[in-house]
């Protein structure tokens, strides 16, 4: 009869593994939905950052005041075709099912600021109770009319 070592034998604890791998299963799913929503608000975060940037660049190419410039030599905002062009742009873009809110306001005659908040939905943490179905992420950005 072949002897068996003292290790091999089977003790009190056998099969108490089996009890912790759905635990850690589960706590290990829901360690990736988190990361998972917090990486789509990052990206909403950058994609509100890089339409803020645009928009700005675009305001403050489209709404100068091409009559002022003529005649004094100055770049000047139009206030009101900017917050007007601002507007239509983010309304234009891929985000606008998000877009909460773009503001527009010219800080200095040829400077103007644009403000862009996105609202994030999350995917997995609708599904847990007491959290948040989302948040709101904002950005800004500056542009200046400057000669090339």
């Amino acid at each position: 009869m072949p002897l068996r070592s003292a290790s091999a034998r089977p003790g009190p604890d056998r099969g108490s593994v089996l009890i912790l791998v759905p635990a850690g299963f589960l706590v290990m799913l829901l360690l990736a939905s988190i990361a998972f929503d917090l990486s789509l608000l990052f990206l909403r975060q950058r994609q509100a950052s890089s339409l803020a940037h645009d928009l700005a660049n675009d305001v403050v190419t489209l709404a100068l005041d091409e009559e002022h410039l003529r005649t004094t030599g100055r770049y000047r905002l139009d206030e009101a075709a900017a917050a007007s062009i601002g507007r239509d742009l983010a309304l234009g873009s891929d985000l606008r099912e998000q877009l909460r809110g773009v503001e527009v306001v010219v800080v200095d005659d040829d400077e103007v600021q644009v403000t862009v908040r996105i609202q994030v939905d999350y995917v997995f943490a609708r599904a847990l109770p007491g959290a948040r179905d989302g948040a709101e992420v904002a950005a800004t950005a500056v542009a200046e009319a400057r000669p090339g």
